[in-house]
């Protein structure tokens, strides 16, 4: 039955682990239907990497949506003369090159209504995603995965697949979430963080921060003098070297933390309200004190955020113990697979 259904596989390319999760839609039920996911040692193994993972995950479709990320995409959020949405983007088009470092003609762009305010003189305005990137890293990406012989449906946002992921999470779960909160996602990455700040399920900032899991493996390479797969295989599991690896990578959460503070900060002055929870993700949530830690530094409540609770998985074709075990990295993939 769930053949005829639509299928696309969410696929978030990370700088050292590349996931991919197929979401099948049937009816009103969201339901997992494949994953998989592989280390990549450099960007030169990313092609084969990807290839491979989509053999030994046997996913029902070849449709992938994908994200890119990095200094060729810029999003801001502006105040712009409220316009019909048939028309947002024509406006957009007009007001870009004050908010964009590139030429309009090299990049393509997109825009989201997200609220209307009251502006100057009482007229009307809206809050405006604009989002960027660059004609060349779109096409480099797409083509790749072309090659692959996979069927790029879209290209989205790390951070913005994160409200995806969340909002997913609200619709299978009705109810749970308290109205009127406003919660930030973070997403540690290897080699970046990306947060997204929502209230009532609408993105109001988002910024990505170039600090990453690679700082806290490094930091464990400096204090213990080992190599680098041991040291990350201690960062997941410190066992009996607990407190020697909380001091190693206390001053690099600390930075951390403190960078993610700014962006709390930034949006609280904004928009007059505090964040008042703190959702963990990414391969970084693997170490086993990084909710404490960051907790204390936010002085907000903080939890690692499982972006799979609630989800129907169709088991005989998923490894449920490996998808449970991870589902904390799958948060970018999910909400790729679930924006189409």
């Amino acid at each position: 039955m769930l053949k005829q259904r639509k299928s696309i596989v969410g696929l978030d390319i990370g700088s050292s682990c590349i996931k991919a999760v197929e979401i099948t839609q049937d009816k009103y039920d969201y339901v997992i239907t494949g994953y998989a996911q592989t280390e990549v040692p450099d960007e030169q193994g990313r092609h084969d990497a990807i290839a491979e993972l989509f053999r030994a995950g046997k996913f029902r479709t070849k449709r992938v949506a994908t994200a890119v990320s990095g200094k060729s995409v810029i999003f801001r959020y502006i105040n712009m003369p409220d316009v019909p949405d048939e028309k947002l983007l024509q406006a957009i088009r007009f007001e870009a090159d004050k908010y964009i470092p590139f030429d309009v003609n090299e990049v393509e762009l997109d825009a989201q209504k997200l609220m209307t305010v009251d502006g100057e003189g009482g007229k009307s305005e809206a809050k405006v995603l604009l989002v960027a990137a660059k004609k060349t890293i779109l096409e480099d990406h797409t083509r790749m995965l072309a090659d692959i012989g996979l069927q790029p449906i879209s290209v989205g946002i790390d951070g913005f697949a994160l409200g995806n992921a969340w909002e997913l999470a609200d619709l299978v779960n009705p109810g749970v979430r308290e109205a009127g909160r406003t919660v930030a996602l973070i997403d540690i990455g290897a080699t970046k963080s990306s947060i997204n700040i929502l209230r009532n399920s609408v993105s109001c900032f988002a910024r990505e921060v170039t600090m990453g899991g690679n700082e806290l493996t490094q930091a464990i390479i400096r204090r213990l003098g080992i190599e680098a797969n041991a040291a990350e295989a201690l960062k997941r599991d410190p066992g009996d070297q607990m407190s020697t690896v909380q001091d190693a990578v206390g001053q690099v959460l600390e930075d951390l933390g403190n960078e993610i503070n700014l962006s709390f900060d930034f949006f609280e002055n904004q928009f007059d309200g505090e964040v008042d929870e703190v959702l963990l993700t990414g391969g970084s949530v693997l170490l086993p004190f990084l909710e404490e830690s960051l907790e204390k530094i936010f002085e907000k409540r903080t939890r690692v955020w499982n972006p799979v609770e609630g989800l129907k998985v169709k088991s005989d074709s998923v490894d449920v113990e490996a998808l449970n075990q991870f589902a904390p990295q799958l948060a970018v993939a999910i909400g790729l697979a679930a924006a189409t």
